[in-house]
Parts: C-alpha cells; sequence; structure tokens
C-alpha cells in the first residue's frame, strides 16, 4: 500500500501521535469529572454540615447565656451576636437542600428554634436532634459521594493502565514491523555484499517491494549479473585454452592408457597361462609324494603338505588371474541363457552348506520358486554367488549366521548375501572390490580376486555388485541382475 519507506515512517509515527493525543484527551476528559464530583460534594454537602455547625455552636452558646439569667448572673451582651450567627447558619442550610430528608430537617429546626426563642425550654432536645439530623444527611451523603468517586476514579485509573498497555504494544508492533521492513533487506544486501566480496558471485537478493529498498535490491542484482558474465566470459575464454591444450595430450594419454591395458591383459593372460602347466605338475608330484608317505619323517611330510597347499593356492591364483584378464580383455564373453532366479540362488548355495557348517556357521536361503527369470550366464553367477557365500562363511564366527535371499522389484531380482562376521571398516569399502584388496584382520584363505572378478561378471550381466558394512556389526552383499526383457535396473545405485 504504501510503497515508499518515507510514507511507512510517516504512518507510523502518525498513528504514534494521534494515539497519545487520544490518551491524553480521554485522562483530561476523566480528570474534569472527579474535579466536577468534588466540588459536588462541597456544593450539596459540605456547606450544610458547617451550617448545622454553626448553628449547634450558637445554640449552645444561647442555652449557656439563659441558663446564667436563670441563676441570676450576668450575660454577655453578645446574645444578639450569636442569635444572628444561628439565623445566618439556618439560612444557609435552608438554602442548600440537596439530600432525601434534608427539607424535613429544616423544617423541625426552624419550627424547634422558633419554640426554643418563645422560652419553651423543652424544645432544645428536638432542636439539637433536628440539626444531628441535619449533620448525619449531609455527612452521609459525603461518605457515599466520596465512595462513588474513589470507584469511579479506580475505574479511569484501569482503563488508563489498559489504554496504555493496548497502546504501548500497538506502537511496538508498529515499530517492529517498521523496522523489519526496513532493515530485514538492508541486511539481506550486505550479506550479498559480503559474498560478493569473498568471490560468490552466484548471489541474487530477493526482490518484492517497489520502495527505495527494492530500487537497490534490483541495482545490486543487476550488478551482481554483470560481474557474473565477465567471470563467466573470463573462464570460458581460459576453459577454451586449456581444452584446446589439454586436447592434443589427452588423446595422446588415452593411447597410451589403452596401451598399457591391452599389454597388461596380454601379460597376464600369457603368464597365467604359462604357469598352469608347471603348477599343475607340481601339484601331481606333491600329491603322489604324500599319498605314499612310507620312508617320510613327520617333519618332511609337514613340509610336502605346506608345499601342496601353497601349490593349490598358487594354482587358484593363477587360474583367477587368468579369468580376470579374460574379463577385462572382452576375450570371454557370457554364455547367456535363460533360466528361474530361485533355483539359480539355491543350486549355487546349497553345495556350500556343509563348508559353512564345517565352520560353526548357519546357512539359511530364502529363494522363492515364483521369482521372476533371469538372462544370465548361469555357470558365472553361480560363481559369484559361492563366492559371496564362501567369503561370507569365512568372515563369520562360529555360532554365527549366513543369510542368502531372492527378491524380485519391477525390473530387476536382487540377490543378498548377508553374515553376522567381524564386518569392514569404512575405510576399506572404497576398495574391497579392487583386485588383491585384502582387509586388516580379516580371514586368510583368499588371494583378494574374488570379488573384482564378482563385480566384473555382474557388470557384464548390466548389472550391479554393491556392499553395505559396519565393523563388528557384519556385512550384506547385494547383486542387482535385471530381469529378463528388462532393459534397466531400478533401484538404488
Amino acid at each position: 500500500m504504501f510503497r515508499s519507506i518515507r510514507a511507512r515512517l510517516l504512518v507510523a509515527l502518525t498513528v504514534v501521535v494521534v494515539a497519545l493525543t487520544a490518551l491524553g484527551g480521554w485522562s483530561a476528559w476523566r480528570l474534569r469529572d472527579l474535579g466536577r464530583v468534588a466540588e459536588r460534594i462541597l456544593a450539596d454537602n459540605y456547606l450544610s454540615v458547617e451550617a448545622a455547625h454553626a448553628m449547634r455552636v450558637s445554640l449552645e452558646r444561647l442555652e449557656a447565656e439563659r441558663r446564667l439569667r436563670l441563676a441570676g448572673g450576668v450575660p454577655a451582651d453578645d446574645a444578639a451576636a450569636d442569635r444572628r450567627q444561628f439565623e445566618h447558619a439556618f439560612d444557609t442550610a435552608e438554602g442548600n437542600v440537596t439530600e432525601p430528608g434534608e427539607a424535613d430537617a429544616i423544617a423541625a429546626i426552624r419550627a424547634g428554634y422558633a419554640r426554643y426563642r418563645a422560652g419553651d425550654a423543652g424544645a432544645l432536645v428536638a432542636l439539637r436532634q433536628a440539626m444531628d439530623r441535619l449533620d448525619a444527611l449531609n455527612t452521609g451523603a459525603m461518605r457515599h459521594k466520596s465512595d462513588a468517586a474513589g470507584a469511579l476514579a479506580r475505574r479511569d485509573v484501569a482503563w488508563t493502565l489498559a489504554l496504555v498497555a493496548l497502546l504501548a504494544s500497538t506502537g511496538a508492533w508498529l515499530a517492529r514491523g517498521v523496522a523489519t521492513s526496513i532493515a530485514g533487506p538492508i541486511e539481506a544486501l550486505t550479506r550479498a555484499t559480503t559474498r560478493i566480496a569473498s568471490g560468490d558471485l552466484a548471489v541474487a537478493v530477493p526482490v518484492g517491494r517497489d520502495d527505495e529498498v527494492g530500487q537497490m535490491a534490483r541495482s545490486f542484482n543487476e550488478m551482481a549479473g554483470r560481474l557474473r558474465q565477465a567471470k563467466a566470459s573470463d573462464l570460458d575464454a581460459i576453459a577454451q585454452a586449456r581444452q584446446v591444450a589439454e586436447r592434443a595430450m589427452l588423446l595422446e594419454d588415452v593411447r597410451h592408457l589403452h596401451e598399457l591395458n591391452r599389454l597388461k591383459s596380454e601379460f597376464v593372460a600369457e603368464a597365467s597361462h604359462e604357469l598352469r602347466t608347471p603348477i599343475t605338475s607340481l601339484q601331481i608330484g606333491l600329491h603322489l609324494a604324500l599319498e605314499r608317505p612310507e620312508g617320510l619323517s613327520l617333519r618332511d611330510a609337514g613340509i610336502l603338505a605346506m608345499c601342496r597347499d601353497e601349490a593349490d593356492r598358487l594354482a587358484r591364483l593363477v587360474r583367477e588371474l587368468l579369468d580376470l584378464s579374460r574379463l577385462e580383455s572382452g576375450t570371454r564373453p557370457a554364455r547367456l541363457m535363460r533360466c528361474g532366479a530361485g533355483p539359480l540362488v539355491r543350486g549355487a548355495v546349497e553345495a556350500l552348506r556343509l563348508a559353512v557348517a564345517a565352520r560353526g556357521a548357519t546357512l539359511d536361503v530364502e529363494a522363492a520358486d515364483d521369482l521372476p527369470d533371469v538372462e544370465v550366464d548361469r555357470a558365472q553367477i553361480e560363481r559369484v554367488v559361492s563366492n559371496l557365500v564362501i567369503n561370507a562363511g569365512r568372515a563369520t564366527p562360529p555360532g554365527g549366521r549366513v543369510r542368502v535371499t531372492a527378491s524380485a522389484s519391477a525390473d530387476a531380482v536382487t540377490i543378498a548375501v548377508s553374515d553376522t562376521g567381524i564386518g569392514i571398516p569404512a575405510d576399506q569399502l572404497v576398495r574391497i572390490f579392487e583386485p588383491f584388496a585384502q582387509v586388516p584382520g580379516g580371514p586368510a584363505g583368499g588371494v583378494g580376486l574374488g570379488l573384482s572378478i564378482s563385480r566384473r561378471i555382474v557388470q557384464a550381466h548390466r548389472g550391479r555388485l554393491t556392499v553395505r558394512s559396519a565393523p563388528g556389526a557384519g556385512s550384506t552383499f547385494t547383486c542387482t541382475l535385471p530381469r529378463a526383457g528388462s532393459t534397466r535396473i531400478g533401484g538404488p545405485a
């Protein structure tokens, strides 16, 4: 409504001035009423009370003089003055009749005084009672009017305090609203200016008003926009120059990288292939030697057994290296076939039940027959599941549990292998799928290639292999494969 800050301030101050003026006027009006109540008490009752008192004093003097005269004494010469004082006070009371019953008291005083002047001494008691009644009527009226004035004053004080509180709260609300409408946008401008000074040009001040502050905010946003454009132009020029300089190097690096990967894969495949024959011969010789232990000492038999185990481990390493190189080079394509996910999982797990039980752990499998089909290389996926179950069995202490579950979503089948083992530290999770990765303090027996091979097999099937783990809380490896006929996988990455 008020687009100018000057207008808002003027309206707020005008409201405050009008409110204070109204409060002052109302207070003066109520004080005037209280003053009128006091004047009315003085005019209506106080004069009558004084008149009654003056008549009583004059009457007592006249009575004293009368008794002195009857006793043979010499009365003073001021009896006439006392009568004049009595009559003057009576005239004042007679001219100020304001209360009910006061006229009757005046009439009784007049009659009693006439009888007293006529020499009727018995009229003195009635005269005194009439004067007391006049005094009591006006004194009671004064007390009643004073109480009413006090109640009126207390009510006016309460109303005044209530109005002061209302005006104070209204003034505070107006002051806060005006201050907020002015200080808030200015503080936003200050913060935005500080951010720009620190180098953050991606800042804008909200503009929701048409006053001076809104105009300032629009000007600020325009300035910030020009600075962003200038910086973007500079960055584009720098980026273009960098791209021109890096493109040649990048192309050369890519060629070198491809060549290095090709040479590495060829070397690993060739070396693994060449090592398989002598390692196989070594294994056969060691097994034959241990089958006929005659003539061997216990020490020699132990050494041969150790050599046999190491030869088996070396053969497994060579075999996995060869598999890894074939997967990386793509020389071992998957032989896809459509099969049920439930039978596939159970077939891969059941063969390992005795091995897990031998370690003192329990193996549970939940894979329903009505799970959707998957189109996979069955042997490779069974190898992935076997690797995960074997690793889980190694990581699970006696009395623990290995659990394999299979479930389906709209476009994928999820196979999860969880254990109650030692878990994997957070700093190891990022490299657990790298070749030769080993968890510190983890169980021995593997060479660190099983998870790397498993992930590459799953990726070749357009799936994902992920892990969730915490030290002391076990691990869960999740293999997600697309359903047969599905071109994508939903769910978490």
